[in-house]
C-alpha cells in the first residue's frame, strides 16, 4: 500500500516536471517537502488545490498537459488509499470541466 512519503516523492517528479515546462509552483513545492516551514504533507497539499482553478493547472491546460496535473496523479490506482471518494470526484469533475480525457 502506498503511503504518504511515496505521494509526495511523486509530487517532486511533477514538480520538475512543470518546471521544465516553464512553470515553478514553489509555494505549493514547499508544503510537501518536509525540510520546508510550510509543509503540511502532500495529501493536505493537494487537497488545499483541489476546489480552485490554480495558476499552475490552468497553465497545464494552456500547454495541453493536464496529464501531468495533481488531480491526474490523484486518480491513479496506486493512490486511491491516500484519498476519499469526495477527493477523486473532485479531481474528476474539475479535469472533465477542464476538457481533459483523464477524468474519467
Amino acid at each position: 500500500m502506498a503511503n504518504e512519503e511515496e505521494f509526495e516523492a511523486a509530487l517532486r517528479d511533477l514538480y520538475f516536471e512543470w518546471g521544465r515546462l516553464g512553470y515553478w509552483a514553489r509555494r505549493f513545492y514547499q508544503k510537501f517537502s518536509r525540510h520546508c516551514k510550510r509543509y503540511v504533507g502532500g495529501i493536505q497539499a493537494v487537497r488545499s488545490v483541489l476546489p480552485f482553478q490554480t495558476a499552475g493547472f490552468i497553465f497545464l491546460k494552456e500547454h495541453g498537459r493536464l496529464d501531468l496535473s495533481v488531480e491526474t496523479l490523484l486518480l491513479k490506482p496506486e493512490w486511491k488509499g491516500l484519498f476519499s471518494d469526495d477527493d477523486r470526484a473532485a479531481a474528476r469533475q474539475k479535469l472533465s470541466k477542464a476538457g481533459s480525457s483523464k477524468a474519467s
